[in-house]
């Protein structure tokens, strides 16, 4: 049995979504001074590895302490994009897909496009995006948890390069998260940042569990997949 950590560090200073506040942690009480080491932490709810409710971007819908855990723990398919990797900004289709997609889905599907090993850099920003159309086909084979190893599955805000809108450029009348829209407009969940799903494949067990934060639009979240090395 393989346990891998698909969670990235939280940190000062780490990268964060355009607009989204900067990560602060600092210590509160030492060990010297205090006789015990705490430390103030200052990060939004959407920092590294995160959990987006379908309140982050639906008025009056479930927040983080209504989620079922069931929706969060167990079956997970992990789908590649290959043969070719991701290019910068491209729209995730199913024919982009290397893997076959079963007719009928776990509640948690990740897309795997490799993005993560920009994190931190210029280029995170032009990260692929997944298509309408392919979160729809997901949707109605059964995932309701879709996860990305990207700041998004619809195109970030600030990504110029690939053709992404600084912030409210946007044409007029176009939605700028159609993927979120939709998956969370459903009642779904999306995970962010994931890393390291190019090391899966197939079938795995995951565990994508949020802090209990009431009332809250997301979460950081400590992301695991466990598989048999048989599998």
């Amino acid at each position: 049995m393989s346990v891998v950590d698909l969670s990235l560090p939280v940190t000062a200073g780490m990268a964060v979504y355009p607009g989204d506040p900067e990560v602060r942690i600092a210590p509160a009480l030492t060990v010297g001074a205090d006789g015990v080491a705490v430390a103030r932490l200052d990060l939004g709810t959407h920092t590294g590895t995160h959990l987006d409710a379908p309140a982050h971007s639906i008025a009056g819908a479930r927040t983080v302490e209504r989620i079922p855990l069931e929706l969060l723990v167990g079956p997970a398919r992990v789908l590649r994009v290959g043969p070719e990797p991701a290019a910068a900004g491209e729209s995730i289709t199913r024919d982009r897909l290397a893997d076959a997609i079963p007719d009928r889905l776990p509640w948690i599907v990740c897309i795997a496009t490799g993005w993560d090993a920009h994190f931190g850099t210029a280029a995170a920003l032009r990260h692929p995006s997944i298509s309408l159309d392919l979160a729809r086909l997901l949707w109605e084979r059964g995932a309701r948890v879709l996860g990305v190893d990207c700041f998004s599955p619809d195109p970030t805000a600030g990504g110029v390069e690939s053709g992404g809108a600084e912030p409210g450029e946007a044409a007029a009348g176009a939605d700028p998260m159609p993927v979120h829209r939709f998956w969370l407009g459903g009642d779904g969940v999306i995970v962010e940042n994931l890393t390291r799903l190019t090391e899966l494949q197939g079938s795995v067990e995951m565990s994508l569990l949020p802090l209990r934060l009431d009332g809250s639009d997301g979460s950081p979240i400590r992301a695991v997949a466990r598989f048999d090395h048989g599998d």
